[in-house]
């Protein structure tokens, strides 16, 4: 520090804006805190950038392209580069809202790179300035960047990048391999093959979603067969030809297999964007991923510090950031507050909508629960025949002895929005009798959870005496 340099005094500092920072923020400022939020991009972070709303932009683009309405023919097409021109616009209108409620809460913003200088200093480096802030509370909210394969460590080539570059490319290409097994590959693959690319999905896990019920993988699978999407799964021995754009791998039965391809893109896991914050300084430890350990109130190893998002490992999803950054303003605001994995909704944008919460049928057993499954198919469902979107199914599992919903799983029109319905249940650790009892709208996709709950129903007829 140089000698005169002036120290603001600071309530809460947050570092990191994209949706656990900036949520921390608000909340932390509505709890009459005087908040200064510093990062080093712009506010949104990779959610609104480069990930959740361009994902979800293209993914929206590509289902309008098929969708059918009796009565009514047209003949879509769709241009990159008039889409990347929209998806600039809406960011940037989605980016001036934060910078007003920013402003409207009393929010100071700073742009720069900031780490700790002592248990009690933070400062940011913006250019040529340098700042330095004192601080009762830290959030720590810096989020995480995608994991390079081994296979493809040392490659330079252009046509070689991380999944959310593709969101970046000013036109489609005409073949694209996608290396991974998570929600962001199966959406991206879902979304540019109904926009006319010839996609592959190559991964080196046994199967896609492996974190999900087995009946979404399945049927997931299925889907990609209807849409002509190539799968590899439990692959070996990846290598680039490069100059034949070529990936070369070893498939499930030791064939050897050799796809030509434009564009590889890779999504197999992500590390902590801790390495610049000088955690040393705090006396916190980083896990060999990045990221950091933290509480069920998001503190660190340290009282006044907290973590939150994706820098507190996964799963990677704004929805659980979201969740940590106010739970971790409120604690540091003297509010009760607590963060818990169970609950957690998660969604994904394919073409076939898919959403999740609560047990798997493994988990639920595993757990010692009676399983009682049941399903219900979109094409029984009178709304979906309606609208055409008769693909997909709704699962449930509850169990037998106590009739405790345990777990719903979608795909589907319709799953996104159901799955709001069914967190709550759970949370509420709702039985099946508190969704057969109340009316469901008709027609509706809702029927479609209340078909499969009343499914599992063991229905018992009363006799009278003398009959």
């Amino acid at each position: 520090m140089v000698v005169g340099e002036i120290i603001h005094e600071k309530d809460v500092v947050i570092i990191g804006a994209g949706p656990a920072g900036y949520e921390a923020a608000f909340r932390a400022a509505k709890n009459g805190r005087d908040v200064t939020l510093i990062d080093r991009f712009r506010p949104g972070g990779e959610c609104l950038h480069s990930g959740c709303i361009p994902s979800k932009l293209l993914a929206t683009a590509a289902r309008k392209m098929h969708e059918k309405t009796p009565g009514i023919t047209v003949t879509p097409a769709f241009c990159m580069d008039k889409w990347q021109k929209e998806k600039n616009s809406l960011i940037t209108t989605m980016e001036r809202g934060l910078q007003a409620r920013f402003h409207s809460s009393n929010i100071e913003c700073v742009k720069g790179q900031a780490s700790f200088l002592s248990e009690n200093r933070i400062g940011a480096e913006q250019g040529e300035k340098f700042e330095v802030w004192s601080f009762n509370h830290v959030i720590l909210a810096t989020g995480s960047r995608p994991i390079t394969p081994n296979f493809l460590s040392s490659s330079s080539h252009p046509n070689i990048f991380p999944l959310e570059h593709l969101y970046t490319l000013s036109s489609l290409p005409n073949q694209l391999i996608l290396f991974g097994s998570d929600y962001l590959t199966i959406e991206a693959a879902s979304t540019f093959r109904a926009l006319g690319v010839e996609v592959t999905i190559v991964t080196d896990q046994e199967t896609i979603l492996p974190e999900w019920d087995e009946s979404i993988q399945r049927e997931s699978i299925r889907q990609f067969k209807k849409q002509k999407v190539s799968l590899y799964t439990g692959v070996s021995g990846c290598l680039v030809k490069e100059r034949e754009k070529t990936l070369v791998f070893c498939n499930a039965k030791g064939e050897n297999v050799e796809v030509e391809t434009e564009i590889i893109v890779y999504s197999i896991g992500r590390v902590g964007n801790s390495d610049s914050l000088r955690m040393d300084q705090v006396g916190i430890d980083i896990k060999d991923d990045g990221t950091i350990p933290t509480s069920e109130e998001c503190k660190t190893a340290s009282a006044n510090i907290y973590a939150c998002g994706d820098l507190t490992g996964g799963p990677f999803l704004a929805v659980k950031g979201i969740k940590q950054g106010k739970t971790a303003a409120d604690h540091c605001c003297g509010v009760k507050s607590a963060f818990s994995l169970e609950c957690l909704p998660k969604v994904i944008h394919t073409q076939t909508p898919i959403s999740s919460v609560g047990l798997t049928e493994i988990e639920a057993k595993e757990a010692g629960y009676e399983v009682m499954t049941a399903s219900s198919s979109m094409k029984a469902n009178g709304y979906a025949m309606v609208t055409g979107n008769t693909e997909g199914k709704v699962v449930i599992h509850r169990d037998r002895e106590n009739h405790v919903l345990l777990g719903f799983h979608a795909i589907g029109a319709g799953a996104v929005e159901l799955i709001e319905k069914a967190t709550l249940a759970i949370e509420m650790g709702a039985r099946d009798e508190d969704f057969i009892y109340p009316y469901t709208p008709h027609p509706g996709y809702g029927e479609a959870w209340t078909d499969a709950i009343e499914s599992t129903v063991e229905i018992k007829v009363e006799t009278k005496v003398g009959q």
